[in-house]
């Protein structure tokens, strides 16, 4: 076993390399950015106006320029929602693709249905209104479950259902949107010992949720003022009887002064109520006011976030609570090209955290868990991004945060197929150091790799319990041929270190590595048909201790638009 020094020296030479690595890619960026410059002289050379003298041979008719329609005062936004299938699927940061492709006209409805291995069953509808300048209405339903997971057969399966229904209105400066949605997940605590033979109902876990939300947003395009406001409604319960409901209110407004000179504050104000063993209220504000400068090379934004909540702090510490607390906030974006965008600046904020938040992340949580806010008593961060030739995007950025109250989950004490969350018992400093390429050819492909880097300073904790050191994503699409879709996606996923408190055991777990393939394919503009594969690899690794994934998962199915 390492010794802490050992460690630390591992930490920080692994450290060096990810900084060469980054000012390596910035300095070759910096290179290729030389040669736009003579590119963009040619481009202006094209745009000036030519005068040709009287000829009397006869030319062919120039064409006409085509003609550039206005701008829509408003946008479509129709969601397609992404609902990961159980709880121990890495949960990765995406990598930001731009689409450029044309926007496809919108025919309205379509149903999927697949079917794959561990008796895996696929069914999704949308049901909406066609494209409209005054409104739009949809319906959109899933269901996706598994009727075998990766051990002990049926004590593994598991199942999520989602339900929406929503709609929006424009009336030339107003959107005003409304949605209904009903959840429904289903998971096992199949984290036990294989010696016990227990049945599906004593290891079972449900949630379900319920949530409406309502909002009006200007969209009219004066920009003098600009306001919103929406708020949303959620209750989530499990069948232990753990209750959650909050109640949340979200308004906005800002004023432009001139070209230059902007004001816009963002207040949000949660009041909710938890219910486990003991029911407890907990209220939650946050206003951001924000005032910026902005010119063709140059953005500045200076504020502050003030923030509070009646958090009961014994739990974890002799203070009670921190009441109100004002946190600084400042930014300086500087674009030296229209390529380049550098930043930095500073901020602290208080972070709203709910049961139901957890419960997605980790699925298999105890009764009565600590459920605390994160304070973020500073951050200092500074990145940059560039825009360089032939659809290559380079983003990389540094971050380093002090945080009071970051959650860890370790295995229970009193029952190691549940988890615990921990939280030190002083601040944790946090580092960040990630890397961003994006290459895009419209029509052809898209990709994106990301790679972060995570430094944990902890005082009373040993290790940061299954949070990575290191994590990977490296999406794709291809479109080799006409109606053919094929993505490919790898996640990479290390350092992680998991506490089984029930034995005292400290585990260090394999690194993650993860491909998923898949494949659409359009038989006509009605139907078409698809192929995934997941976890190619066949690894079970563990995203939570004593808890192993699914081996390969293979999917396939059809699509019918009507």
């Amino acid at each position: 076993m390492q010794t802490p020094q050992e460690k630390e020296g591992i930490k920080m030479k692994n450290f060096r390399y990810i900084i060469t690595l980054i000012f390596g890619m910035l300095a070759f960026t910096a290179y290729s950015q030389q040669g736009e410059l003579e590119e963009s002289e040619i481009v202006i050379r094209k745009d000036r106006k030519i005068t040709l003298p009287p000829a009397t041979r006869n030319f062919e008719k120039i064409p006409q320029l085509p003609v550039q329609k206005a701008q829509s005062q408003q946008t479509y936004t129709f969601h397609e929602y992404t609902l990961g299938l159980t709880p121990i699927q890495p949960n990765f940061r995406a990598v930001n693709l731009t689409i450029t492709e044309k926007e496809k006209e919108i025919t309205g409805n379509y149903f999927k249905l697949g079917y794959g291995n561990y008796g895996t069953v696929l069914g999704e509808a949308y049901l909406g209104s066609t494209r409209n300048p005054n409104y739009l209405y949809n319906l959109y339903v899933r269901h996706r479950s598994s009727a075998k997971g990766p051990v002990f057969g049926n004590n593994s399966g598991d199942g999520k259902t989602d339900v929406v229904l929503g709609g929006k209105f424009f009336n030339g400066t107003n959107t005003i949107s409304g949605d209904i949605q009903y959840g429904d997940r289903k998971v096992h605590f199949y984290g036990y010992n294989p010696a016990l033979d227990l049945t599906p109902d004593l290891v079972e876990r449900k949630f379900n949720s319920f949530t409406a939300r309502a909002g009006v947003e200007k969209t009219a395009l004066d920009e003098i003022t600009t306001y919103h406001f929406k708020t949303d409604w959620n209750f989530f319960r499990d069948n232990f009887e753990a209750k959650e409901s909050r109640f949340n209110f979200d308004l906005g407004l800002g004023y432009k002064f001139s070209e230059e000179f902007r004001f816009k504050v963002g207040g949000q104000v949660t009041f909710s109520s938890r219910e486990d063993t003991q029911k407890t209220g907990r209220n939650f504000f946050n206003a951001k006011p924000r005032l910026e400068y902005a010119t063709k090379g140059l953005k500045v934004s200076v504020g502050a976030n003030l923030a509070g909540d009646n958090d009961d702090l014994t739990q974890i510490t002799t203070t009670a609570d921190d009441g109100f607390k004002v946190y600084p906030y400042a930014r300086l974006d500087v674009h030296p090209t229209n390529s380049i965008n550098i930043y930095g600046g500073y901020q602290g904020d208080l972070e709203y955290n709910s049961f139901q938040g957890f419960a997605m992340e980790n699925a298999f949580l105890q009764k009565d868990f600590i459920l605390l806010n994160t304070d973020k008593e500073s951050e200092i961060f500074a990145g940059i991004n560039l825009d360089l030739t032939n659809g290559f995007r380079l983003n990389s950025g540094l971050s380093m945060a002090t945080i009071q109250r970051l959650p860890f989950f370790t295995n229970s004490i009193t029952d190691s197929t549940r988890f615990e969350v921990l939280y030190d018992n002083d601040a944790v400093d946090r580092t960040n150091v990630y890397g961003e390429v994006v290459f895009e050819k419209a029509g052809s492909m898209r990709s994106g790799l990301r790679f972060d880097y995570f430094d944990y300073t902890l005082s009373a904790l040993a290790d940061p319990y299954h949070k990575p050191q290191y994590q990977a994503v490296f999406n794709n699409i291809f479109y080799p041929v006409k109606d053919l879709k094929i993505t490919a996606d790898l996640y990479y996923m290390g350092g992680l270190v998991g506490l089984n408190r029930e034995s005292s055991t400290r585990v260090e777990m394999a690194d993650i590595v993860d491909m998923n393939l898949g494949g659409d394919y359009d038989l006509n503009n009605k139907i078409s048909v698809f192929l995934q594969f997941k976890n190619v690899f066949g690894k079970e690794y563990e995203r939570y201790l004593n808890y192993p994934s699914r081996g390969i998962q293979v999917l396939g199915g059809i699509t019918v638009s009507f």
